[in-house]
């Protein structure tokens, strides 16, 4: 049974030493505790026994410094850049996801102007030069609205009904400053 134990004991793996020991750990740095695996924060800096605390989700956890690997951290690089191209990312993703038209016909003018309103918004920043605004033929009572709300409308350069194949009175043609 001791023999049985010993080759146990000698075909285990013993952890290996750990040789990216942090030498300048700063509050707030990611770290993987090697003998939990898990992945957290640094919450206060090393004592002189190189003890500190680690903010691993809901749990905080006092831990040696030795036990510790900083992970070069993709995500707190690239949030640096984000903050810098924040509205560059979000026109881009508009751009991508918004339609060069806006369907209106079923709506009352309430709904068609809060709509279209948001649609606008979402187009300008988007840098789309022109749009569709569908509003139908009907009684007119849709179309007049949409026109009135886009003379009021700042970044709006001009608008006008749409010709023959575009969708002639059933359809305004939007132009963006």
């Amino acid at each position: 049974m001791n023999d049985a134990e010993s080759r146990i004991a000698k075909t285990q793996k013993q952890p290996a030493a750990n040789n990216k020991v942090p030498k300048k750990l700063r509050l707030g740095d990611s770290v993987r505790v090697l003998s939990m695996n898990q992945r957290g924060t640094v919450s206060t800096l090393p004592n002189a026994k190189g003890d500190l605390f680690v903010q691993m989700g809901i749990l905080r956890t006092q831990v040696n410094i030795k036990d510790l690997v900083l992970i070069e951290d993709e995500t707190t690089s690239s949030s640096k850049k984000s903050a810098k191209t924040g509205a560059g990312k979000i026109r881009m993703s508009k751009a991508s996801s918004i339609s060069a038209e806006v369907m209106l016909i079923g709506k009352t003018v309430d709904e068609a102007i809060m709509t279209l309103d948001k649609y606008l918004d979402d187009a300008y920043l988007s840098h789309l030069s022109t749009v569709r605004v569908v509003h139908g033929k009907g009684t007119g009572a849709l179309r007049n609205a949409v026109h009135q709300h886009l003379r009021r409308i700042k970044y709006v350069d001009s608008f006008h009904l749409g010709e023959f194949g575009e969708g002639d009175s059933g359809v305004t043609i939007v132009e963006f400053k």
